[in-house]
């Protein structure tokens, strides 16, 4: 093997894909999007809350309409009337909300409570009602019961769930929910990438094979330095993006974290974080060690080196992606059945079906990194994977050059699998 042709096939496929449009919009619009996925529910929180809504409470028994508006006197209000037509048309004419209608039987769970809405407001609208009723109606029947402040205090306290994952040395790592969330979501990302990145291969291929530019370069070039040097070409393109958009998300979910906490960038969250301990939610943002990021990329390349050399192998099959569809399918069962395990890895990652899967080379690169984020992942496991991944590369690619040899100069003719097996037994 020439490694200077193969380094200007390297340099080729990445230095002409680094400077175009595409990989400079895609590699700014990830992250604004990571950020857009903060923003956009806070900016719906804040213009849905520039509306105050009014409901009228008519209760019967006049026991539960105060508890309702000393609880939130912005939402609930008494009326001067309980003319329920004179009611129903202040909703219709959309004067206020909705009214409830209470009466004794909602006390003694006889009856339901009903709400008479003009349609605004959905489902969290009403389910919003149906806790304040519920909290109100609790708390007059603790009233009639006439329970003492104690049993009241231990009736109305809420346990929060704070949990650590205790690592091999004894040191207790916090939020083990969020890196739950930051497995599923390296997976889908890994998911995403084996797609996109081994589809910009193949489409090389296939364009290189119908311009017929491919016949002058087999001529300098022999077909495994030119695989290889695309391959690893789009694969060092791969790893720069996914660099860039690590270090811009990080940089961006600190910043979101802090924001969601109710602070800005350079103000201190120990407030914050002690109203949300007081009010049952625990929260804090995730610490990703190195070593996560290192195995996120790791198993991201030899992911992508797997994957990029069966698409490449089905480019040269090939004249136009309409044709590839047969030939791809194979090669994407695997990537579905990884991430139809996502979740079972993420929820139990240390399970015989977890293991045996995210250590079989096609699933790797999704579910590894997903028990990495989750637990202590053993050290014979990361690098046991790691080698099998790398010895299925080195088959896969030596497979793909022999079809790459052979179907890259044929011309008018779909080939099937009888066909890619045939090149692959073709003596040299």
């Amino acid at each position: 093997m020439d490694f200077n042709k193969f380094f200007l096939v390297f340099k080729r496929e990445y230095f002409s894909r680094l400077k175009s449009k595409t990989f400079i919009l895609t590699t700014l619009l990830a992250p604004v999007g990571f950020l857009l996925i903060f923003l956009i529910p806070i900016a719906i929180s804040s213009l849905s809350s520039e509306r105050e809504r009014v409901v009228y409470v008519v209760d019967e028994t006049g026991t539960i309409d105060h508890r309702l508006v000393q609880a939130n006197p912005g939402l609930y209000r008494i009326p001067d009337t309980t003319n329920m037509d004179v009611l129903r048309g202040e909703v219709m004419s959309r004067k206020v909300d909705a009214y409830i209608y209470i009466t004794e039987s909602v006390i003694t769970n006889t009856g339901s409570p009903e709400l008479v809405y003009g349609g605004a407001g959905g489902l969290m609208f009403i389910q919003g009602i149906r806790s304040d009723i519920q909290s109100a109606v609790r708390t007059e029947l603790l009233d009639r019961s006439d329970v003492n402040p104690e049993v009241r205090e231990i009736f109305n306290k809420r346990v929060s769930l704070q949990t650590s994952k205790l690592t091999e040395t004894g040191e207790e790592e916090t939020d083990t929910t969020a890196l739950f969330i930051v497995g599923l979501v390296f997976g889908i990302v890994i998911y995403a990438a084996m797609f996109i990145y081994g589809a910009i291969i193949m489409r090389s291929v296939i364009e290189e094979k119908s311009s017929r530019i491919i016949e002058v370069i087999t001529s300098a070039v022999k077909p495994l330095e030119l695989l290889l040097g695309k391959v690893i070409g789009v694969g060092a393109l791969g790893m720069t993006q996914f660099l860039i958009w690590i270090i811009a998300i990080s940089g961006i979910g600190a910043v979101a974290g802090m924001f969601m906490l109710g602070t800005t960038p350079d103000a201190a969250t120990g407030e914050a974080l002690e109203q949300a301990a007081a009010s049952g939610v625990s929260f804090s943002i995730p610490d990703i060690g190195i070593e996560l990021w290192i195995g996120l990329l790791v198993f991201f390349l030899l992911g992508y080196l797997i994957y990029s050399a069966l698409f490449a192998a089905v480019g040269s099959a090939v004249e136009s992606e309409t044709d590839s569809q047969q030939l791809t399918l194979p090669i994407s069962i695997p990537i579905i059945i990884a991430m139809l395990l996502i979740n079972h890895v993420a929820s139990d990652p240390d399970s015989t079906l977890s293991v045996v899967s995210s250590m079989f080379p096609l699933f790797t690169p999704m579910l590894m990194p997903v028990r990495m984020a989750v637990l202590d992942v053993p050290l014979w496991q990361v690098l046991g994977s790691i080698v099998l991944m790398a010895l299925t590369f080195i088959v896969l690619m030596w497979l793909s050059a022999r079809i790459y040899r052979v179907g890259m100069l044929m011309y008018g003719k779909k080939a099937g699998f009888r066909e890619l097996a045939r090149w692959i037994r073709y003596s040299e």
